[in-house]
C-alpha cells in the first residue's frame, strides 16, 4: 500500500499541473491608421498596433493624450480598434 502512495501523488500532481497551464494569444503586430471619416473608408498609416487586447488602446506615438489608431478589417476599411503592443 505504502508503495502506491508516491506514484498515485506524482500522478495526481502532474493531472494537476496539465490543467492548470495555459498559453497566452500569439502577439499580433500590425499597421494602425487615423481614421479620416467615421465609416473607416479613409485611413492615414501611423504606427504599429496589437491585434489582441491587452488593455491600453493603441494611439499616435503610443502616447496616451495621442489620437486613437484603428486596424483594418477585412474589407479594408479601418473599423477595428488597436491595442498598445506589449
Amino acid at each position: 500500500m505504502k508503495k502506491l502512495i508516491v506514484p498515485m501523488l506524482v500522478i495526481v500532481a502532474a493531472a494537476t499541473s496539465a490543467f492548470k497551464t495555459h498559453t497566452a494569444p500569439a502577439s499580433t503586430i500590425v499597421s494602425g491608421f487615423i481614421r479620416n471619416n467615421v465609416e473607416g473608408t479613409n485611413c492615414s498609416e501611423s504606427d504599429e498596433c496589437e491585434e489582441n487586447n491587452t488593455g491600453t488602446l493603441c494611439r499616435v506615438g503610443q502616447d496616451p493624450t495621442g489620437t486613437q489608431l484603428w486596424i483594418n478589417n477585412d474589407s479594408g476599411e479601418c473599423l477595428k480598434l488597436g491595442y498598445k503592443p506589449m
